[in-house]
């Protein structure tokens, strides 16, 4: 099955499928270290040398040289086309593709990208009258109260929708855009009384735009500046806006939810934004207080490390225990914070600092039986044995779940202390009836029954090349730190450019890259294979990708590859200037020899 497939269709589906999970349907992975091996499904071999990255989500044989993503692994393992590699994927991660035939199918695609594009045009419109007009005053006036700076009000995009009743819709009408396309995205709504016609949704509004993972404007998120009621005002349900698929900030939270290996999670947009002002940059929200599945699958492609800062009200308190069932039943592991004085992450951070903060994420929270235990001791009296067996009630069930034994073992003698009962009495009723209880562990995704295995005979390191010269080995190790790190490939591009390489290859890759980083789209190395066709490329960029860059000195190493690429590049140019001084010594021109032999010497 062919058919037109847009980016955004295949970034939705690469994000929407683990690689360790899938290809653990096909192949018996075992943990080492970071990554996961096991035997190649590609040729014969007794001894493992196949290699499956989930930080960098990718594949690679060190004996056959096979290597890609989880599109690509498909496409090999099951011999499809990529279209139908994509379809199946899709498939199992829920995502629907139209299956219309020809040119239908390729339109209803096509449409998808258009509501991207026309979404990124309202951005940009909320954030000029933002920053330019001076009917957005007070909405500067409100963010400077809450202590955003103009850099966060950039980084994040924030924008001001005007009071007036059809500022965007007359502004999108002169750039030819109907009412109708704008109703579809939710910009517009009809007017039900006067004259027929349509009206802006927004008005009188901090907007925030709502990015997916990859950075594109899927909807926004308003909040008054008045006593309006909603307090807040998100974009309805529209075709590219889906509440239960996005979290707040993510596109800006992936480098520090991979740096820390955690991800916290709270509910409001602004509580995302001070955090990460103050330098906490792995915080992403929630589109209202209950986490869904498909949120907890896209987070735990970056971490299995949770930890949950909802607001300590009624609501927050049923969602974290909801999110937090959710998220344990995908195998994160999964801690909760209580902000004191009944708080909010935002509130806390602008009177107490982000140091503060992280002293509460990391030293001050709590595990699920311990947060129900703190909750249902505010409910019932400890002093009596009805309240104590109201309070085991609520908190046995999750003991009773826990999978690691000691953990389970650990909990059993600390409720016991607090409600000053015996542990063997907890204990009886921890393992009365277990085998009905629910038990998550059993059920997790098989990406979790395989993180605590410890195999340490297969170690893939950087094998250099022998037979390449000190400026070739440069280029591969700089290539393989801009594949592992973003921040490495901004900073190579600023000291030396992008086109510091004379291999086609090199450029293909680099070229993608500076595209990815360009557009501001999450920075995921691993989508490159589907960008390209070129065979020797995609041959370059699994070796590449495959290379165990080191976590120590990597600012010296990428600095000597510099070096080395600067001084072969001033040799290059030393023994070009030569080869013209010869050329003006025959043709007797003393004076553009003698301007040769000063470049010459300032560059020696």
């Amino acid at each position: 099955m062919g058919g037109y497939l847009p980016d955004v269709i295949i970034d939705q589906v690469r994000s929407g499928n683990d690689i360790v999970s899938i290809i653990s349907d096909y192949v018996s992975l075992k943990k080492q270290g970071r990554n996961y091996v096991g035997l190649c499904p590609f040729h014969h071999e007794k001894t493992p040398s196949f290699m499956v990255s989930q930080d960098k989500q990718i594949f690679r044989c060190f004996g056959c040289g096979e290597g890609g993503n989880v599109i690509t692994f498909v496409m090999k393992r099951e011999s499809l086309s990529f279209p139908e590699a994509v379809r199946m994927l899709a498939q199992k991660a829920g995502i629907s593709i139209p299956e219309e035939a020809g040119q239908e199918q390729s339109e209803k695609l096509k449409e998808l990208e258009r509501s991207y594009k026309l979404n990124e045009l309202v951005k940009d419109f909320y954030h000029y009258i933002l920053l330019n007009h001076q009917t957005a005053k007070e909405a500067r006036q409100y963010l400077s109260s809450r202590g955003i700076t103009p850099q966060t009000v950039e980084r994040f995009q924030l924008g001001y929708a005007p009071l007036k009743w059809d500022s965007l819709l007359e502004f999108l009408k002169k750039k030819g855009h109907s009412p109708v396309s704008l109703e579809k995205l939710g910009l517009v709504l009809p007017r039900t009384k006067g004259r027929p016609g349509y009206y802006d949704r927004f008005r009188n509004r901090v907007m925030f735009p709502v990015f997916t993972a990859q950075g594109k404007v899927a909807g926004f998120g308003g909040r008054v500046l008045d006593e309006s009621i909603p307090k807040y005002l998100n974009s309805p349900e529209t075709m590219v806006f889906n509440k239960g698929n996005l979290l707040y900030g993510l596109n800006r939270a992936i480098d520090g939810i991979r740096s820390a290996d955690q991800v916290i999670i709270v509910e409001g947009y602004l509580d995302v934004i001070s955090c990460h002002q103050a330098g906490v940059t792995n915080v992403v929200a929630s589109l209202g207080t209950a986490l869904t599945r498909d949120q907890g699958k896209l987070l735990s492609r970056y971490t299995r490390e949770v930890v949950m800062a909802y607001d300590a009200d009624t609501a927050g308190v049923k969602a974290t225990l909801k999110g937090w069932q959710l998220l344990d039943d995908l195998g994160c592991k999964v801690k909760v914070v209580n902000i004191p004085d009944g708080k909010d992450p935002d509130d806390f951070i602008q009177k107490h600092g982000s140091d503060e903060f992280l002293e509460l994420i990391n030293k001050k929270a709590l595990s699920l039986w311990e947060y129900q235990t703190d909750r249902a001791m505010e409910k019932f009296d400890i002093y009596t044995l009805e309240g104590k067996f109201k309070i085991a009630s609520e908190v046995i069930p999750n003991i009773r779940n826990l999978s690691n034994e000691i953990e389970k073992d650990e909990a059993i003698i600390k409720l016991a202390r607090r409600l000053q009962l015996s542990p063997e009495a907890i204990r009886a009723e921890v393992e009365k009836n277990a085998h009905n209880a629910r038990n998550s562990w059993s059920n997790r995704d098989k990406i979790t029954d395989l993180r605590d295995n410890n195999n340490n005979h297969f170690a893939p390191k950087v094998v250099s090349n022998q037979d390449k010269d000190a400026r070739s080995k440069a280029e591969d190790v700089l290539l393989a730190m801009m594949l592992d790190d973003k921040s490495v490939f901004l900073t190579v591009k600023e000291k030396i450019g992008i086109i510091f390489s004379e291999s086609r290859e090199y450029l293909n890759i680099i070229g993608l890259l500076n595209e990815m980083a360009e557009k501001g789209i999450d920075y995921q190395p691993a989508a490159l294979f589907d960008r390209t066709e070129d065979q020797d490329t995609l041959a370059l960029l699994g070796k590449m990708m495959s290379w165990e860059v080191p976590a120590e000195n990597k600012l010296k190493v990428m600095e000597d590859c510099l070096k080395t690429i600067r001084e072969d590049e001033n040799r290059k140019k030393r023994e070009e200037l030569l080869r013209l001084m010869e050329e003006a010594d025959r043709n007797r021109d003393q004076e553009l020899r003698n301007r040769l032999l000063m470049e010459y010497s300032r560059l020696l």
